[in-house]
């Protein structure tokens, strides 16, 4: 570790407390720069004497460490539902059963922790948590956004776990899976998912069919409606020039997509057989009647005209085209309604939008 002064903070000392404790780390640093070999308090991880606010521990709750002037550094609390300092907070506060958690927690006080604070859980300014709850409002203790606006219902009531942190990884050396609507088979040797019986924690039913329910991804908590102007085709008769847009809007299931892009591609592939098929016919109508002629009996000197019965003949080829791709049209025709139901609805046997995950 370098000696790097920016990473040592005493600000949260009373101003006599600094000032001994920077006094102490400049000897030590006169001494090592002198070659003598000696270490900083709390390099190579020896105890530290820094800035911690103390702790607010409620009757029910047992802390750990057993050092109660390091719960303002790390701390496991073993107690009930819990989500601020006040006694009163929480499933525990009101004195709810069935409420017990574990809240592992480093760094209370963020960055700069007052040594003559008292805290107690903040969901806010901790630095970072691990909160698991037998009964808790978890949308709520973590000021996430739910309602009627952001289109996600707020978790009320219900067991959880939450994680908060500057910065999360989950890390699968195989694969990493998050599921919803778990169920636990009533029989072990039964895994049919129509077989088991399981309710929430409250006793319930899962409530996990709702749209606002499902795995949703939600980047700076960007959720709530925007408005956009029609940016393609804001002329054509009953398009809006304006679209209001959910910013959370459903993944796209890939594989789905691919069968509905190889349909319109086989039919514009068709299509423009057709029209080429049709044109080429049409370029040698055109091309006949505009080199070919014969000589007209009574008709004066020079005057000539088209070849009839070879320009009845291309004028029933084109008739053909016609009628061949008429044909063809209703025998291949693309139904775009048929498209609307399977591909693009909600309920559509292979929609291309997912029903239950989400993302902005």
């Amino acid at each position: 570790m370098t000696q790097n002064e920016s990473a040592r903070d005493f600000s949260g000392f009373s101003d006599a407390l600094k000032k001994q404790v920077e006094g102490t780390d400049e000897e030590i640093r006169k001494k090592i720069a002198s070659g003598e070999a000696c270490i900083l308090p709390g390099q190579l991880n020896t105890p530290l004497f820094e800035p911690l606010p103390t702790f607010d521990k409620t009757e029910c709750e047992e802390v750990y460490p057993s050092q109660k002037d390091l719960w303002g550094r790390h701390r496991i609390v073993f107690g009930r539902d819990r989500s601020e300092r006040s006694h009163g907070s929480g499933y525990g506060g009101i004195g709810a059963t069935t409420a017990g958690s574990i809240d592992i927690v480093v760094g209370s006080g963020g960055s700069k922790p007052l040594q003559k604070d008292i805290v107690g859980p903040n969901f806010i300014t901790d630095a970072a948590r691990v909160l698991i709850s037998q009964r808790t409002d978890i949308d709520k203790n973590f000021a996430l956004p739910f309602g009627q606006s952001t289109g996600l219902k707020a978790s009320v009531n219900r067991s959880a776990v939450g994680i908060k942190a500057d910065s999360i990884r989950i890390v699968g050396r195989e694969d990493v899976r998050i599921y919803t609507k778990k169920r636990t088979p009533t029989n072990p040797k039964i895994v049919n998912s129509d077989t088991v019986v399981e309710y929430n924690s409250r006793g319930q039913k899962i409530e996990s069919d709702g749209p606002d329910r499902g795995i949703h991804l939600i980047a700076h908590e960007k959720t709530g409606t925007i408005k956009v102007l029609n940016p393609v085709i804001p002329g054509r008769e009953g398009a809006p020039s304006l679209y209001t847009l959910n910013r959370l809007q459903p993944m796209v299931k890939g594989d789905n997509l691919v069968i509905l892009l190889k349909e319109i591609m086989a039919q514009m592939g068709e299509i423009i057989t057709w029209v080429q098929n049709f044109t080429n016919s049409q370029m040698k109508f055109n091309n006949y009647l505009s080199t070919h002629t014969h000589e007209v009996v009574g008709a004066a000197p020079g005057v000539a005209i088209p070849s009839i019965p070879v320009a009845i003949s291309y004028v029933q080829e084109l008739i053909d085209q016609v009628n061949n791709h008429v044909a063809l049209g209703d025998k291949k025709k693309f139904d775009f309604s048929n498209v609307n139901q399977v591909f693009l609805s909600p309920t559509g046997q292979i929609n291309i939008l997912s029903r239950y995950n989400k993302t902005n």
